[in-house]
């Protein structure tokens, strides 16, 4: 039976938790090149029939496993580009059967996509925050108002709440948080021959 990569059984996880992974396994590990979602759910069965599992998949321990739960995760693992499927209609009930298989060999890609996306957006937010002075309300000890200073000169500087002086806010500390988080994203390696 092969083994799923940690990375990728890690991805699973946050995608749909011990179900995915356990789909996972079955696309990966399937005997045809796809796999019915039917197919994939009596295969979960059978592999823990006779166990008693730490992990359980319904909430409401009726059933040990249902059909519309596997369909579910796989499609979270198509809106994530994991898995692929095509669909045929069955003549002599009309309804739809869906063929499964897997698209790991892209998790490499989709991983540099996430980290660009994500340094994106760090950087967009670290040039914000370089490019705009903030102000906010030392009296109002609840409120998480920050204003900039184009909304602090319409305010005045003073606290729309309570009429109070609008401070500084030092954001030194975020934008260096900021920079240490690029550089860390730019430097992971998400290659997946270098994960053992």
């Amino acid at each position: 039976m092969k083994e799923l990569n940690p990375l990728l059984k890690s991805f699973l996880y946050i995608l749909g938790g011990d179900i995915a992974i356990e789909v996972g396994n079955e696309l990966l590990n399937s005997e045809e090149d796809d796999i019915t979602d039917e197919g994939i759910t009596e295969n979960i069965k059978d592999r823990f029939k006779g166990e008693n599992p730490d992990i359980s998949f319904e909430e409401n321990d009726g059933e040990f496993l249902k059909l519309n739960t596997v369909r579910k995760t796989l499609y979270k693992l198509y809106s994530g580009k994991l898995a692929q499927f095509r669909r045929i209609r069955d003549k002599s009930t009309g309804w739809f059967i869906y063929y499964w298989w897997h698209e790991f060999d892209l998790f490499e890609e989709i991983l540099l996509e996430k980290r660009r996306v994500m340094e994106n957006k760090l950087r967009d937010r670290l040039k914000f925050e370089e490019n705009n002075y903030f102000f906010v309300c030392k009296d109002c000890k609840d409120s998480n108002n920050q204003f900039n200073f184009d909304r602090g000169f319409e305010l005045n500087f003073r606290c729309p709440d309570c009429g109070g002086p609008l401070e500084a806010q030092e954001n030194k500390d975020l934008i260096h948080f900021l920079m240490e988080k690029i550089v860390l994203i730019e430097n992971i390696d998400l290659s997946i021959d270098t994960i053992v």
